[in-house]
């Protein structure tokens, strides 16, 4: 894509403002005793660490995450919720994640709409800005812009589009992520390419933005490119009593969907891509224990695949878990 000289100031900004930013990392609440009370505890206390910067919002400024993510702020681009503008240092809550194992932990699969068909990612953040505990908002014209390293998600997709995460009750994330919610297209933000990067604009946090926003570079045509099959997930144990919920995880593309149960044990995924390789996981909790079930397959028409939980424990579960990155 032509590399424009909007992108090339933005280059010039981030490094000149790099030293406007410091930055803290907060961990999550770990469970050292494996002890759950419900899968949404497990990921409650297992989600992936918030990161903190302070950026004056009078000059503006950026910050780059551990894993290379660059995050650019121009002067003047807050305001508080009623309208007044924002000046001195502010607080940016981010996150930004590029591997499956974490998609999963963060409980944010790559699904587009409610348990629809999958998205491939060329990575997912969340940002919220903050000022004396009151979330801001942008103001009217000003952008972040997100620049995300393709190189963390298998190289340079041009079919790559933006997608925000929607919904009126993002302040119970992440003990509800994402059962009410649905990656969709923005009405204003973009993806563009500079060099090896996607650079994500996003001119509007969601609503409520309280609860911060969640945004995700997509390429929502790849699976299309195959047959779409019914594939069904069979649990032999209760769901009841386990509180199963069932993702598939995409070999050698950076996609993970949740696959939402319909009744009894029964988990069916209208949008499998047919003679795709995936791994089915499965997660559930019985007696505050956790329980997984690792099932590689490829996908074949109309098929039905059997999994049984076992016991583990979270060390196991995610070392597991991140061999299928």
């Amino acid at each position: 894509m032509k590399k424009t000289l909007f992108f090339i100031a933005t280059i010039i900004i981030v490094v000149s403002c790099k030293k406007d930013t410091k930055a803290t990392t907060s961990t999550p609440p770990s469970s050292t005793s494996d002890n759950y009370s419900s899968v949404q505890v497990f990921f409650a206390n297992n989600n992936v660490a918030m990161q903190t910067y302070t950026v004056n919002a009078n000059t503006g400024g950026s910050f780059s995450s551990p894993q290379g993510t660059t995050v650019t702020v121009p002067a003047n681009a807050f305001t508080t919720q009623s309208g007044t503008p924002v000046t001195g240092n502010v607080t940016i809550q981010f996150k930004d994640i590029y591997k499956k194992s974490d998609m999963f932990l963060a409980n944010m699969p790559t699904n587009i709409g409610f348990g629809g068909a999958p998205l491939k990612s060329g990575g997912e953040f969340f940002i919220k800005t903050v000022q004396n505990n009151s979330a801001l908002i942008l103001a009217s014209g000003k952008k972040i812009t997100v620049s995300q390293p393709a190189s963390l998600t298998g190289g340079i997709d041009n079919a790559m589009k933006a997608f925000i995460l929607k919904d009126s009750m993002m302040n119970n994330c992440p003990a509800l992520c994402p059962s009410a919610m649905a990656w969709t297209p923005p009405v204003a933000d973009t993806v563009s390419i500079f060099s090896q990067n996607y650079i994500f604009s996003l001119y509007e946090y969601n609503n409520p933005v309280d609860s911060g926003s969640w945004c995700n570079s997509d390429n929502a045509t790849y699976f299309a490119a195959y047959p779409q099959t019914t594939l069904i997930l069979l649990a032999k144990d209760s769901v009841a009593t386990y509180g199963t919920e069932v993702f598939l995880f995409f070999k050698n593309q950076s996609s993970m969907v949740h696959v939402y149960g319909s009744y009894y044990e029964y988990f069916p995924y209208q949008y499998a891509p047919q003679g795709l390789q995936c791994t089915v996981v499965a997660i559930g909790i019985k007696g505050g224990k956790l329980y997984s079930s690792f099932v590689p397959i490829i996908i074949g028409a109309n098929q039905t695949v059997p999994f049984t939980l076992s016991p583990t424990t979270t060390s196991a579960f995610t070392t597991q878990l991140k061999t299928l990155d």
